[in-house]
């Protein structure tokens, strides 16, 4: 039996004993992971304060507590969405080890999931500029060029934080002139062509360093986990974004911006899906809203003509 079935655990015991499952078992992503972790320690404070774990003195209606003060505390409907799905991981995950009753995951509340419902948040020319001026404003090189290439493999690839944080300079294929990208949202490797921009902002990168490290994104004084390599490359950005003024913008912006762009300039979806490492196409159908030639095609006429 799973050591989260002791009685009087820790707090750091019970998050780091199901972030093992969540990791090994069902295979979730560092961001996904995260989410859930923060979850699990609020529900944990929420049950117990700052007592021992201990999982057989909760009811079903504790749960529910919980559930409604957070949703209180986020009215997203969004995140109150990734909290169910979350809170429905935690409670299987309880079941299995046989400190709740099975059936509580499924006795929560659902959410109504409209597919496609919102538009992809892109970003205007302007703002791009922006972005682009405030990567030349550091006076350190290293960290300058640093900004630079985290942008343009961001902006140019459509690449996830995570993916830019587990880069490795092994690959990149200079000869054939492409990049590997290994995704740990997907668990899928693509291998997509390496614009010359962006090839020359690794070089300039490259040789801010005495010798080759692993990973692209290093430290040059120590190696970072690659939890703190995902952060690290969230921080850069959000910089970046707060430097150049852009407001309400996001990394995944520009993995938004790179694809409207395209689409609007007739690429097929198909394209775009691959780019971006989809795992289906349906995924990729939400920038349709967005393909401008193609909905000027289906608009009906204003009634009564011209206005």
């Amino acid at each position: 039996m799973n050591q989260l079935s002791k009685k009087g655990l820790s707090l750091s015991e019970c998050v780091a004993s199901y972030d093992l499952y969540a990791r090994e078992v069902r295979c979730l992503a560092a961001s996904t992971r995260e989410i859930q972790r923060r979850i699990l320690r609020r529900l944990c404070r929420f049950c117990f304060d700052d007592g021992p774990i201990a999982w057989d003195a909760i009811c079903f209606t504790d749960i529910i507590r919980f559930l409604t003060a957070e949703f209180e505390r986020y009215p997203n409907r969004g995140t109150q969405r990734a909290s169910l799905t979350s809170m429905r991981t935690i409670l299987r995950y309880l079941a299995e080890n046989n400190m709740v009753p099975k059936g509580w995951d499924e006795a929560l509340p659902r959410t109504a999931t409209k597919r496609h419902a919102h538009l992809p948040r892109q970003l205007s020319r302007e703002q791009i500029r922006a972005l682009f001026k405030a990567s030349q404003g550091n006076r350190w090189i290293a960290r300058r060029d640093r900004a630079l290439l985290l942008l343009l493999l961001l902006l140019r690839l459509g690449l996830r934080c995570e993916e830019v944080a587990h880069l490795k300079w092994q690959d990149i294929n200079w000869q054939a002139g492409s990049i590997r990208i290994c995704s740990q949202k997907s668990r899928r490797e693509r291998i997509l062509p390496l614009p010359e921009d962006v090839g020359k902002a690794l070089v300039a990168y490259l040789r801010t360093f005495s010798s080759v490290p692993l990973w692209i994104f290093d430290s040059s004084r120590s190696t970072f986990p690659d939890e703190m390599r995902r952060l690290h490359i969230k921080a850069i950005s959000k910089y970046l974004f707060k430097r150049a003024g852009v407001v309400g913008g996001s990394a995944h912006s520009l993995r938004h911006t790179i694809a409207t762009t395209m689409v609007n300039h007739g690429a097929s979806f198909k394209d775009v899906s691959d780019l971006l490492g989809h795992r289906r196409l349906s995924t990729t159908l939400i920038y349709a809203k967005l393909d401008m030639k193609a909905l000027a095609q289906v608009a009906l006429p204003w009634p009564g003509g011209e206005r």
